[in-house]
């Protein structure tokens, strides 16, 4: 169900008003049916940010200045901002923890709150894009020690650049329907939201599953990895990364799968009833397969990390060798051979006059 409007009602507090954006909202908890659902979805939302905000410390904590590093801290703030299971089809869904404060607190806001409701939608497509991002840079990291020349396929690196741009493209158009469909219920032009909802309805559902068909390429590229781990550019202190990139990869895909299942029971099939369940229920998946995608990507990082420092440097070697740079010279090593009843060796005579007897040494003469 819709927030419910002011004391004056919809059309009093609407056209009394000079603008629509002005017309005030009243939010409560008697909206829904089951209030202990909303607060166990509300907990488990909480329980996450608190998750993203350990989780971001600990991205910034590792020395890796690579791509998946960048790209993975931009995902955690822009997850922190929303979660990638949003509803979008429907006002009564739980978008983010913001709004729900809103039920909680039972509070009267003006049509702005729906502003809100963009930014929300707007980072929650961004922080997909940008886990994706992360995931083909950490595939191209796998395909340099894979490959016998250290560097990805140039094909591989553009076609990702292509999906890329395709989930960049189909994630706008989608945000820009959603402001459209935003923008119109504020204004009361409901001729218009028929329409508005069967095209959201339609590129969101294509968004969605073509992230979920993504995931699954990401999932099987780890696995290719993970099979060719026997490589010779692949010790086996660096297979315990590949293998908790899998365990994430295989988390995103489970979350990916999860926002398809729900677009296409319940958004696609325009009358099916949405359960009261469903929010609790995706606040609870999202936080089990968000933690894990997360933990994954991490422990993956910090592993080549700590791999490279030890394996990409140069070795150290000594600039002047002692124990061997006098080994070129045979007079040099022939002094330290053993005797064994050879003659001994001849060392150079010093400088100086060889000492005589004392019989022999001229004695002084006495003056006269």
């Amino acid at each position: 169900m819709a927030p419910r409007r002011g004391s004056g009602g919809f059309g009093s507090s609407y056209y009394g008003s000079s603008s629509a954006w002005s017309v005030e909202t009243s939010f409560s908890l008697d909206m829904y049916e089951s209030k202990s659902l909303f607060i166990a979805g509300f907990a488990f939302d909480v329980l996450f940010a608190l998750a993203l905000i350990g989780f971001l410390t600990w991205a910034c904590l590792i020395r890796n200045h690579n791509g998946q590093k960048k790209g993975l801290v931009m995902a955690i703030i822009t997850w922190l901002c929303d979660h990638p299971l949003t509803d979008r089809c429907s006002s009564f869904m739980i978008t983010a923890i913001v709004y729900e404060v809103f039920f909680l607190a039972e509070a009267v806001v003006t049509q702005y709150y729906n502003i809100d409701l963009m930014l929300q939608v707007f980072f929650s497509d961004l922080s997909v894009w940008l886990i994706v991002y992360v995931f083909y840079n950490l595939i191209h990291r796998v395909v340099n020690r894979l490959t016998d020349a250290g560097k990805p396929y140039a094909a591989i690196s553009i076609v990702h650049w292509v999906i890329l741009a395709i989930l960049g493209a189909i994630s706008i158009a989608a945000w820009g329907i959603y402001v459209a469909f935003r923008v119109y219920y504020v204004q009361g032009s409901r001729g218009n939201l028929v329409d508005l909802v069967d095209s959201m309805n339609k590129v969101d559902s294509a968004r969605v599953i073509l992230f979920w068909v993504v995931s699954m390429e990401i999932f099987a590229w780890f696995l290719f990895a993970a099979v060719k781990a026997g490589s010779h550019r692949f010790p086996s202190r660096s297979q315990s990364p590949i293998y908790a990139i899998i365990i994430g990869s295989i988390c995103w895909f489970a979350l990916c799968l999860t926002n398809v299942v729900i677009y296409i029971r319940y958004y696609i099939e325009e009358t099916t009833f949405v359960p009261d369940y469903l929010p609790t229920a995706t606040s609870v998946l999202q936080f089990i397969f968000g933690v894990g995608t997360l933990v994954g990507i991490l422990l993956g990082c910090q592993g080549w990390h700590h791999i490279d420092n030890s394996m990409d440097k140069p070795p150290m070697t000594v600039q002047y060798p002692y124990e061997t740079q006098y080994q070129q010279y045979p007079a040099y090593n022939q002094q330290f051979q053993p005797y064994h009843g050879q003659p001994q060796p001849q060392y150079p005579q010093q400088y100086q006059q060889p000492v005589q007897p004392y019989e022999l040494q001229p004695s002084p003469q006495p003056q006269k």
